[in-house]
């Protein structure tokens, strides 16, 4: 007999937690802790006795009666996917890449969360077992694929964690019957009421039914069986004897043109569903016409990228990309299943439970490092320029209305059966991803547009204007802001609940996998030269970029040289409050795409932007407006510049002139600054202006310069007797950034008053 001390933490919890009743079909007297998924008692349960998803509560008129459905649908589903763990080792075992907590943490998790955001809303005063709600609390969320979790702890039994989820069932029931909903209030349900931190759990436990299963479809086959009440894979597939795709297996996937138009994210603080907080907040960007791939990549497509060698090329790899890949020597997708040697290029797949021959003409599931590599790789083939679809343009190839509601929400609407008679794979309509041509299309033409797999992003999970975490989970968005996480659009089979809306925005770091494939797009054809496209993305990188959009991850040594306008704009506001200078109307004379411009007009100041380039004027003028203006960082995808808070009182304005000759009409300033990181026209050209002219900027008005190469002794000569020299100093400025190499210049900063 094998000494325990022997053994690898995770196997003295399997040994010493064993359970024989986990090692077959689970009795469900002793298993299911909520409603039992029998049909005609358990909501979501068919004639089949298979369970799907019920439609996301209508919060404007759902009853007591229905939340409690939905929260048991939610429970039962829960309970379902855990009935396919074989054995106490499919418990306590870590997943392979050990970057997770075995399946024991994930099958408790929810219910800890259920009574912590209880108590947190008052609706429950005490913890139920306070030991498991801290132990079951914190999930893994790793900064890395290569820093691992070890798992060294002793877990509590499955049996315990079913003990405790039967307790918490009892009381969530009982917090539902006693807790008002539209019905009672009179008015929807809104997130200022508790029972938003209901619905909260619920979702929350939606949310983990995709990830659990993710990790479920990573575990050996020996350890999961499917459970009789899980939804069966999608039986429509293209399959081939050799394993390899074959004419007519793999669905044509050409492009097609999506009319450009104003895309409106966020969602409305009115609309009548629950929506984690990240949903809410607005941000307008106005769109042109683009073109995007009919359908998801299938798996037949992919396995051209595979047979290529793809994957042993690092020049269609991102420099993170590759890194992981050799980390991990991955060939082929994950779920891929070789049956022949390397080389071969011959595969089944793994589904959720099974392992099936390889359909062709399914989505293929990758990370976005893989869907990154795939779109470098079909560039290259294809000659054109692909690459993954920004959270604006993914609204508009959904052929949303700019302000949908609750009809244009489909999952408000159906529940998982009816979905499937639809032809929508959303909300468990089947129990795996199906054919990527098999959908009703948008009125473009595209499939999946919502349902079968996430599509990743070149967007990073980011902040709409207007956010404000919740109260009841204030931690749910915020640590996952500033570029680590990609956020991924449109739902999968699994996507349940809020996960299958419209306004879902959810995110996961770009090394993990997810139930989430691939969408192209093509980037559209620019009209501008391209040196000057390329100046003004420089530019809105350097007066907007922040340091996680720069460097790709918080922390960097050179963090500091990120957000000069902001830095020189307090600098000037020093020196006018040291000089005794009151400033109501400041010109900034190289103004580019206008940020220095708006950091002064965080004081109520009324402020003018300057510049002789329209494209830059063009793109000040849109953030003036209030729109977002998108700018391309190599490596980094396409983060969007935003306008910063204007103060009560201020105001911002832009005008095409040159800065040379500023016009006579703009009138008479307190304030006059000239910063330009590139310095395009030298410090003569910005400034000899300003000594020759009596009115542009009054007497006793200060002026601050702020460009390399330009010391105040070399200015003086440029100012003459009319300024008056108060201070002067070095500021660092990004300049460059190509995603792994970065460009910082000092600029040359001194304060001048003019006599």
């Amino acid at each position: 007999m094998t000494s325990t001390s022997t053994l690898e933490p995770w196997e003295r919890n399997a040994v010493k937690h064993a359970d024989e009743r986990l090692n077959g079909a689970r009795d469900p007297q002793w298993w299911y802790t909520g409603v039992h998924p029998v049909p005609g008692r358990c909501p979501g349960v068919a004639e089949s006795g298979e369970i799907r998803a019920l439609p996301l509560p209508d919060l404007s008129v759902c009853s007591r009666e229905e939340v409690l459905d939905y929260f048991d649908n939610a429970w039962t589903l829960h309970e379902v996917l855990f009935a396919g763990l074989k054995g106490a080792e499919a418990f306590y075992r870590p997943p392979d890449h050990n970057l997770r907590h075995p399946m024991i943490f994930y099958y408790g998790h929810t219910t800890a969360l259920y009574v912590n955001k209880l108590r947190v809303s008052g609706l429950l005063d005490a913890p139920i077992d306070a030991y498991l709600e801290h132990v079951l609390e914190m999930g893994v969320d790793e900064n890395s694929w290569d820093d691992m979790s070890k798992n060294d702890m002793v877990w509590p039994s499955v049996s315990e964690v079913k003990d405790y989820r039967a307790e918490v069932y009892r009381t969530v029931v009982g917090i539902v019957e006693r807790t008002p909903f539209a019905p009672d209030l009179g008015r929807p349900v809104t997130m200022d009421d508790q029972a938003w931190a209901l619905l909260l759990a619920i979702e929350h436990d939606r949310i983990h039914l995709e990830t659990s299963s993710v990790l479920i479809r990573e575990m050996r086959p020996s350890l999961v069986e499917r459970p009789a009440a899980w939804p069966a894979p999608s039986p429509l597939r293209r399959t081939s004897e050799t394993g390899k795709p074959e004419p007519g297996s793999v669905p044509a996937n050409d492009t097609v043109t999506v009319p450009g138009r104003t895309a409106r994210l966020g969602k409305p603080q009115s609309f009548p569903s629950y929506g984690w907080d990240s949903a809410y907040g607005s941000r307008r960007q106005e769109l042109p016409d683009f073109e995007a791939a009919r359908c998801l990549v299938s798996n037949g497509e992919f396995h051209g990228f595979v047979a290529d060698g793809g994957y042993r090329r690092p020049e269609l790899w991102s420099a993170e990309g590759e890194a992981w890949r050799r980390f991990r020597n991955t060939k082929w997708p994950r779920f891929w299943v070789p049956t022949g040697p390397t080389g071969l290029h011959a595969f089944r797949l793994r589904t959720l439970f099974d392992e099936i021959d390889m359909p062709w003409d399914w989505p293929v599931v990758v990370n976005y490092h893989e869907a990154k590599a795939f779109a470098a790789w079909r560039s290259e083939k294809d000659g054109r320029e692909y690459r993954l679809p920004t959270e604006a343009e993914y609204f508009l190839l959904r052929d949303l209305p700019e302000r949908p509601g609750v009809a244009d929400d489909v999952v408000m609407r159906l529940d998982g059966a009816q979905l499937r008679e639809t032809g929508i794979n959303l909300g468990l309509a089947w129990g795996s991803e199906g054919p990527v041509d098999h959908s009703p299309t948008t009125s473009q033409g595209l499939h999946d547009a919502g349902g079968n797999l996430w599509a990743w992003s070149e967007d990073t999970f980011n902040p709409l204007d207007g956010f404000t975490p919740h109260p009841y989970y204030e931690d749910f968005s915020v640590p996952s802001y500033g570029g680590q996480h990609q956020l991924i659009l449109g739902g999968a089979y699994i996507s349940t609940g809020e996960l299958g809306s419209i306004w879902a925005r959810h995110f996961y770091r770009p090394h993990f996998l997810q139930q989430a494939g691939i969408r192209l797009v093509v980037a559209p054809e620019s009209t501008e030269d391209g040196a000057a496209r390329t100046e003004l993305d420089r530019t809105l990188l350097s007066q907007y970029g922040t340091a996680e959009q720069v460097f790709g991850r918080a922390g960097h040594p050179l963090a500091a040289t990120v957000g000069h306008p902001d830095r020189l704009a307090r600098r000037f506001f020093e020196a006018a409050d040291e000089a005794g200078v009151e400033l109501r109307r400041v010109a900034d004379l190289a103004t580019a795409a206008g940020g220095l411009a708006f950091s002064l007009a965080g004081r109520p100041i009324e402020v003018v932007g300057l510049d002789d380039r329209p494209a830059f004027i063009a793109a000040a003028d849109r953030l003036a407006e209030g729109w977002d203006v998108g700018y391309r960082v190599p490596g980094r995808g396409e983060p969007h510049a935003r306008r910063p808070s204007i103060a009560p009182g201020g105001g911002v304005s832009f005008t095409l002139a040159e800065a040379r000759r500023p016009p006579a009409a703009l009138g008479t300033f307190d304030g006059v600054v000239v910063a330009d990181a590139f310095d395009r026209l030298g410090a003569t050209g910005y400034l000899r202006p300003l000594a020759g002219s009596e009115n542009f900027l009054r007497a006793g008005g200060l002026l601050l310069v702020a460009l390399p190469r330009a010391s105040a002794a070399e200015l003086a000569n440029v100012l003459g007797e009319v300024f008056e020299l108060l201070s002067e100093d070095t500021e660092p400025s990004l300049t460059n950034a190509d995603g792994h190499r970065y460009e910082i210049t000092d600029l040359e900063v001194s304060v001048w008053r003019k006599r």
